[in-house]
């Protein structure tokens, strides 16, 4: 009978052993797996790619690295939840995975990103075509329950040796390539080059400075004045300025595509947005009439989810009146949005805030927009009104600028006119019936102080016109012949 029990012990055990092993095994395998795709993570990928670098040293293969970063892939999250995002992932995954060769490996990084590695092949071209066979299976339309989502993506490509020897400098030149990419507008592909090298080496050290620049408070506000047709001061729009203590000044067509890139934008933006609004709150209390300050929305602050929330919050903090706040967003911006992304704009009007749509008339043909969305301005883009006087009329704006304005008063819009620089193009614009002028003719951007200076100065003017008038309106009346006062019988 202890016979019998000993052996059925050791049985048991031999049992567990065994199940110990398969699931140490298995625990091993999923530590190589994406939970959310199943696909290969980076871990194994990193290992696959160790491999395939010692073979084509050994043999002379070319190897290449494809980085592909599904394009806005937050609004998808946004749009369908996470959950549905993690469906979108997998279903895109699958589609990837589809579209290579049977020894290739596809990695997931996680949050709509994914690693290539094409083995033995002949140049940088069949790596390049391979992409392209990559983004046109992103490109497909999407079916996610009663939904139909499009999809694109950016894809850098660089390959082994030309482009680095080990696995991290060929991870970190195709991402570069990726970046480029991005840059360039997404869906499309880029491949590595060292001028790439040296300009992703630039752009890393100006993210670092950037970085520096918000805590440091090198970030500052100018104010371009914005005027009624009559010259009456309305407000201005609120511009991002950086002063570098080395670099000096340095453009916002540099520094703020790489805060967009870098999501820097999102804190940047929200303490620009707090910085105008308190300047504007401030002023208000010197102005004989209510002002509004003008302030540009990126694109990932749009699509953040709770940025309407983020400008609600500011109002209140600063004590801005909401109708005082207009907020700019591009035409090409708005039209790229779903519909349930843009509530935050309906939102945003319920409580008095205005919108603007800047660059008008450079972007789409649809106008439909403009009756489905509560927008209250539209901002004339100043390459019309540079072309407005231009003698010859195939050239000249005059006609489009006409067609704009109407357009815009049919809707109940006000326009306001970027980059007025001529009096001959203020004359054009107010024959035209423009609501109210912008550009270096009328006011340069300027820093708060000098603003506020304006401002006293232009209040005082008003004030002594006032005063003036009020003294004319109760001027003592002038006597008849008869010793009468005039208008006293």
């Amino acid at each position: 009978m202890l016979r019998i029990d000993r052996l059925d012990a050791i049985g048991r055990l031999q049992q567990a052993e065994s199940n110990i092993k398969f699931l140490t095994h298995r625990v091993e395998e999923l530590s190589l797996l994406d939970s959310v795709t199943g696909l290969p993570n980076h871990r194994h990928f990193a290992d696959r790619l160790s491999q395939a670098l010692v073979l084509a040293q050994r043999h002379g293969h070319i190897v290449s690295v494809l980085f592909l970063d599904l394009d806005r892939f937050k609004r998808v999250n946004d749009l369908v939840g996470h959950t549905g995002g993690d469906e979108v992932l997998k279903q895109v995954g699958c589609r990837l995975q589809g579209a290579l060769r049977q020894g290739d490996t596809m990695a997931s990084m996680g949050g709509g990103r994914f690693i290539i590695l094409l083995q033995e092949i002949k140049d940088v071209l069949d790596a390049a075509k391979v992409g392209q066979k990559l983004l046109g299976a992103v490109n497909a339309p999407l079916h996610l329950s009663s939904r139909e989502l499009f999809l694109t993506a950016s894809l850098g490509v660089c390959v082994h040796p030309q482009d680095g020897l080990d696995a991290q400098e060929l991870e970190s030149h195709a991402e570069s390539a990726m970046y480029r990419a991005k840059e360039r507008g997404g869906d499309r592909i880029e491949c590595y080059t060292t001028t790439l090298n040296e300009v992703s080496l630039e752009r890393q050290e100006m993210e670092g400075c950037l970085r520096e620049a918000l805590k440091n408070g090198e970030l500052q506000m100018y104010y371009q004045p914005q005027f009624r047709m009559d010259g009456r001061l309305t407000g201005a729009e609120a511009l991002l300025r950086w002063n570098h203590p080395l670099l000096g000044a340095v453009p916002p067509t540099k520094f703020i595509p790489m805060a967009e890139e870098s999501r820097l934008i999102l804190p940047i933006g929200e303490w620009a947005l707090r910085e105008a609004c308190g300047q504007m709150a401030k002023w208000n209390t010197m102005s004989p009439h209510p002002l509004q300050i003008a302030v540009n929305v990126s694109v990932l602050q749009f699509a953040n989810g709770d940025w309407d929330t983020c400008v609600a919050r500011t109002l209140l903090e600063t004590g801005l009146d909401p109708t005082c706040l207009e907020l700019e967003l591009t035409e090409s911006m708005v039209m790229r949005q779903g519909h349930e992304d843009l509530v935050p704009l309906h939102r945003l009007r319920e409580i008095g805030a205005k919108i603007a749509i800047d660059d008008f008339g450079t972007g789409y043909s649809s106008l439909s927009y403009l009756q489905r969305l509560p927008i209250t301005t539209l901002k004339l883009d100043q390459s019309f009104t540079s072309m407005l006087q231009n003698e010859d009329p195939k050239t000249s704006s005059e006609n489009i600028v006409r067609a704009i304005i109407q357009l815009a008063h049919s809707l109940h819009l006000s326009v306001v006119a970027e980059g007025v620089e001529t009096e001959g193009q203020r004359d054009m614009l107010e024959l035209l019936g423009c609501d109210c002028l912008q550009g270096f003719l009328l006011g340069r951007p300027l820093p708060a102080d000098a603003f506020e200076a304006m401002l006293e100065f232009v209040s005082t003017k008003a004030f002594l016109k006032r005063a003036t008038e009020t003294q004319e309106a109760v001027r003592v009346p002038r006597s008849t012949p008869n010793g009468r006062a005039r208008g006293s019988q």
